[in-house]
């Protein structure tokens, strides 16, 4: 019995010391307990989100820093370690690890567990917003971080350059973004014309960038318009397409009598963009004519350019251009003068004129007038004058 009691004391003891030597010096397992205690594992947030300095495991209090792709920015620049907190889930107890951002004023605020830290847009085009004429664009946008937009700018440019005859100028089209949303346009622009517009942040992140071009625009007013004396077919000079891609020409012929301006008929004529004459078929002796002539886009018409001419007799046409007429002659020689030119038959028509002259110096002296052969045709003159057979 004496023998079994010492041997008790002595195991309670052995116990004791050990117990003692376990609390003084922990051993590996308790240490590596401890260890993990101290440290955080890399959080699973966003996707694109970056860290640096990139690894599996943080030291408690050690500052990461999140970047994102061009474009966007995390919802914090830079996050730490604060070790691990014992949690109850479902009844449970959890080791959860706890994260702090730090904001824009420099504070370290407390992630929450259930807040999960990504790449956000910074600022971002209102869908549906985008706004295009043929001289502006326009757009409204929104920002998702106050802080970062107070240095965000907005610019328009030139992206094609023209050569004559459609030459653009440069726009200097640039702003600063203020606030949390806005509105941003372009100075005036011009039709038909390649622009772009980019946000960004300086000194180097786009945060937006389009190529824009402005819409169409009716075309110019031709610069010539003619009537071809060798064949009679009124010709213009193609349209370059600066406003608008040239889809066509639209004429406008109304016909009316020369003698005393009432309406005969109206005639709209639309040719294709390859197209630059036509001939006006059937002419009437003894009609006026005008013609409009326009150059069409996808916006419409443009600018009409006018060209009047007048029909005496079949096979002859007359120039009638009142802008160009000349000054009449002398009184007496007023029914012998014809300010109309002749684009065909010329010699017969100096001949006509030569016998006219002669037969008035004739009936000066008192002979008789021989009428003239019946095949020859008598121009009559513009204004007051009459014909004479």
């Amino acid at each position: 019995m004496a023998l079994r009691g010492l041997a008790l004391s002595f195991f309670l003891v052995l116990a004791t010391l050990l117990l003692a030597r376990g609390q003084k010096d922990p051993g590996p397992r308790n240490q590596r307990g401890a260890k993990e205690a101290e440290t955080c594992q890399r959080p699973r947030w966003g996707r694109g989100l970056q860290l640096a300095p990139d690894q599996e495991n943080y030291k408690k209090n050690e500052e990461v820093l999140l970047r994102c792709p061009e474009g966007f920015q995390p919802s914090f620049a830079h996050v730490k370690c604060s070790g691990k907190v014992l949690s109850i889930s479902n009844g449970k107890p959890v080791n959860g690890e706890v994260w702090n951002g730090r904001d824009s004023s420099g504070r370290w605020i407390n992630i929450q567990p259930t807040f999960s830290v990504e790449c956000m847009e910074v600022l971002q085009v209102v869908p549906g917003t985008l706004e295009i004429s043929s001289t502006s664009i326009k757009l409204n946008w929104i920002c998702r971080l106050p802080d970062t937009c107070q240095h965000i700018w907005a610019r328009c440019r030139l992206e094609e350059h023209s050569s004559p005859p459609c030459e653009a100028e440069e726009v200097k089209g640039e702003e600063r973004l203020h606030g949390w949303k806005g509105t941003f346009a372009c100075p005036p622009l011009q039709p038909f014309t390649v622009y772009s517009v980019t946000i960004s942040l300086p000194p180097s992140t786009i945060l937006y960038t389009r190529l824009l071009r402005t819409k169409e625009a009716v075309p110019d007013k031709l610069e010539k318009l003619w009537l071809d004396p060798s064949t009679g077919s009124l010709r213009w000079k193609a349209l370059p397409s600066c406003k608008g891609e040239i889809i066509g020409y639209q004429l406008n012929i109304t016909a009316r009598r020369a003698h005393d301006g009432s309406f005969l008929e109206f005639k709209q004529v639309v040719v294709n963009q390859s197209v630059t004459q036509y001939t006006p078929p059937h002419q009437t002796p003894g009609s006026q004519y005008t013609v409009t002539v326009q150059g069409v886009t996808a916006a419409g018409a443009g600018a009409a350019s006018l060209l009047e001419f007048q029909s005496y007799v079949s096979g002859i046409l007359w120039f009638v251009l009142s802008r160009k007429r000349r000054a009449l002659p002398s009184k007496a020689e007023v029914d012998h003068y014809t300010e109309l030119q002749p684009y065909e038959n010329l010699d017969e028509y100096c001949v006509i004129k030569k016998t006219l002259l002669a037969e008035a110096d004739a009936g000066k002296g008192g002979q008789a007038r021989e009428p003239l052969p019946q095949s020859l045709p008598v121009p009559e003159s513009s204004g007051d004058s009459h014909s004479s057979e």
